[in-house]
């Protein structure tokens, strides 16, 4: 008989070994048929240039795929992008901006078994590269009233994405535009130059990541050197004291004899000129008789004056309308003219005999525009522009008061919001009534279609030449003071306005300057009530004219001259004339009411108040330039394709003028200047 103990033992040995034998059976068994967590995988770039990919893909595999549950966040932020039946996972990164950024995936199965998953990457911009200005110079040299210019160019891997600008004091304070040829070159003229300049130049690039550089240039004003005196003595070799060292006759030759003067055939045109004669004796021959001179005044003189007349004027584009050039407007300039009873009346259809811009209220349409003005001018006896425009008739403060040659209406200085449209396109304050532009030769249209002039209008008489076009015009070509200027417009008491330049009263050539100045403390903004009149600070009279001789007139008559600068070197308001010295024809003198509502040429909704006792006028008619966004630019700073950005230059534009100050801005007076738009 087994002991018990002994049995005990036998059986405890026995259960265990088949407790270890079902546990290996039924491990094994598990292990075969074992659903394990989500395997999740992707390959995520760390650094992604912007734009290149739209989407990053994932990849989650799992035994049972119909119970996985799948959870995705971008930057902390579920999203909802779902699996493909292939465990495809497919994240849109489309709209995520520059910086770093972070995916997390948590997958589950239906054993509520977890994975999870994340990683991070870095979406940059493209390397454009830096911006680089060279210049000639940094140091320039000039004498006391000449002219220089500062160049340079501007380099950078994408010329399209720059901006150039100037500025001749703290450039971060304020700041023009400066324009820059296709190959990045650039010229910063001045002229007349009177005191040592600091200009900074800073280019401007990049269409992702901006990068600048900036470059100063000194210009230093030196004394031009004394002209030696000319030696003195008797020139005439005839002369028993001739000196041939003598440069300059002084008087003092002595003769025998007084010589005869040699006689003969004076005139270089004719067959028998005689070049050694001294004295015309009328014995000139010609193969056809010399043309007839043209009497100042005659229908003759009147048909040379006027442009446009002949019915063979050029065709012209509005660059509004046409933007760069390619598809012509295709306008032309007319003008007729008629002479009757001591009066001429001249008609025309309001468009320039150049190319233009219409500018914010656009677009400049043909006008019905009808000129009458007395042939022989007569002064008023109660003006005496000289002391000051007490008892002259005034010029409008809007609306036409002259016209040029070419049949275009000129304004004043003040545009519908009332203030001086011409010293606020200069930068002396930011208009914020109404926006106002001016145009290639300072001209735009208003409401109502006519275009007009507010200052300069010489481009009546320029002509591109070779491979220019009309946005080659600089206002520095009609102010270059080799000769007189011709006439450009007549004020509407028949006294004739000539350009800049004139003579002066010893008959030199020079440049024409206006005696207003600025008000202490103002800018231009109040319009005509911001400047005074100081007697003898400039060339000319309260009216903006003065009496002398002209090429027309030899013998002396009154007349105008457009201005650019007064007597101190500032801006030269009132740009054409302030008040007539000539009486106006019956009925000339402008109704105070007129170009209100409905025509709204010169008041009304979006142009600025009525005159006072005018009242509202009836319901608006007029059009309105708020919320006009097209804006008129020289062609050859624009891109080909920059069509598109030119309203984002206009608000540039503004932004730039408003951070001028009036100090500053004046200061800039003579100097060219250009707009270049910002891409977008």
């Amino acid at each position: 008989m087994v002991d018990d103990g002994v049995a005990r033992s036998l059986f405890l040995t026995g259960l265990m070994v088949t407790s270890v034998l079902v546990g290996v059976l039924f491990f094994d068994i598990q292990k075969e048929g074992e659903n394990l967590a989500p395997v999740i995988e992707g390959d995520i770039p760390t650094n992604i240039l912007f734009g290149s990919i739209d989407s990053l893909s994932l990849s989650i595999l799992d035994e049972e795929m119909a119970g996985l549950t799948v959870t995705v966040f971008l930057d902390g932020v579920e999203i909802q992008d779902q699996l493909d039946g292939n465990g495809n996972l497919t994240i849109d990164i489309s709209q995520l901006g520059i910086g770093s950024h972070a995916i997390k995936v948590e997958a589950v199965d239906s054993l509520g078994q977890e994975s999870k998953w994340s990683a991070a990457f870095m979406i940059e911009y493209p390397d454009e590269g830096y911006t680089v200005l060279v210049v000639s110079s940094n140091e320039i040299i000039v004498e006391r009233g000449n002219s220089t210019t500062a160049s340079g160019v501007l380099v950078h891997q994408n010329m399209d994405t720059c901006d150039l600008e100037w500025s001749d004091g703290d450039i971060d304070e304020f700041s023009l535009n400066l324009p820059f040829y296709e190959d990045g070159g650039f010229d910063l003229g001045f002229s007349n130059v009177q005191a040592n300049l600091t200009i900074s130049v800073r280019g401007t690039c990049g269409a992702w990541v901006n990068s600048s550089e900036t470059k100063i240039f000194n210009i230093t004003v030196t004394e031009p050197a004394a002209e030696p005196e000319p030696t003195q003595g008797c020139t005439d070799p005839e002369a028993n004291n001739y000196d041939e060292a003598a440069e300059e006759d002084d008087g003092s030759c002595t003769y025998d004899e007084e010589p005869e003067p040699t006689s003969g055939c004076t005139d270089s045109e004719a067959n028998n000129y005689d070049e050694t004669a001294e004295e015309d004796d009328g014995s000139c021959e010609y193969d056809e008789e010399p043309e007839p001179v043209v009497v100042t005044g005659s229908e003759e003189w009147w048909d040379m004056t006027l442009l446009c007349d002949d019915g063979n004027s050029s065709m012209v584009d509005d660059y509004n309308t046409t933007g760069d050039g390619e598809v012509p407007d295709n306008w032309q300039c007319e003008v007729d003219f008629t002479i009757d009873s001591g009066n001429i009346t001249i008609s025309s259809n309001g468009l320039p005999n150049h190319d233009f811009h219409s500018g914010p209220g656009c677009c400049a349409s043909e006008q019905d525009s009808t000129w009458v003005i007395p042939l022989e001018p007569t002064n008023d006896s109660m003006c005496n522009p000289s002391v000051s425009s007490d008892g002259c008739t005034m010029a409008p403060e809007r609306g036409a008061i002259a016209f040029a040659v070419n049949g275009v209406a000129i304004y004043g200085p003040e545009d519908g919001p009332g203030g001086d449209a011409v010293a606020g396109q200069e930068g002396a304050y930011e208009e914020d009534r109404q926006h106002v532009w001016l145009g290639l030769c300072h001209g735009h249209s208003g409401p109502g279609g006519e275009y007009h002039y507010h200052a300069d209008a010489n481009c009546v008489h320029w002509h591109p030449e070779g491979e220019q076009n009309w946005l080659n015009y600089s206002m520095e070509s009609s102010r270059t003071v080799a000769e007189h200027s011709p006439i450009i417009g007549f004020a509407l008491d028949g006294y004739s306005i000539y350009g800049f330049v004139g003579w002066d009263d010893d008959e030199e050539v020079a440049e024409m300057t206006s005696s207003y100045r600025l008000k202490e403390g103002e800018t231009g903004y109040n319009g005509i009530d911001d400047y005074e009149y100081i007697s003898g600070l400039g060339d000319l009279d309260s009216c903006n004219g003065h009496y002398g001789p002209t090429p027309d007139w030899p013998e002396g008559i009154y007349h105008y001259h457009s201005t650019w600068e007064n007597g101190e070197g500032g801006i030269g308001f009132p740009y054409f004339i302030n008040c007539y010295r000539g009486e106006l024809s019956s009925g000339e003198e402008e109704d105070p009411c007129a170009g209100g509502p409905p025509d709204g040429d010169v008041w009304g909704p979006g142009i600025g108040p009525p005159p006072e006792g005018c009242g509202e006028g009836p319901p608006p008619g007029g059009q309105s330039t708020e919320g006009l966004s097209l804006i008129a630019l020289p062609y050859e700073i624009i891109p080909p394709n920059g069509g598109s950005i030119i309203a984002m230059l206009a608000m540039a534009a503004i932004m730039i003028r408003g951070l001028a100050s009036a100090e500053g801005a004046l200061d800039r007076v003579g100097t060219t200047r250009g707009y270049r738009p910002t891409p977008e």
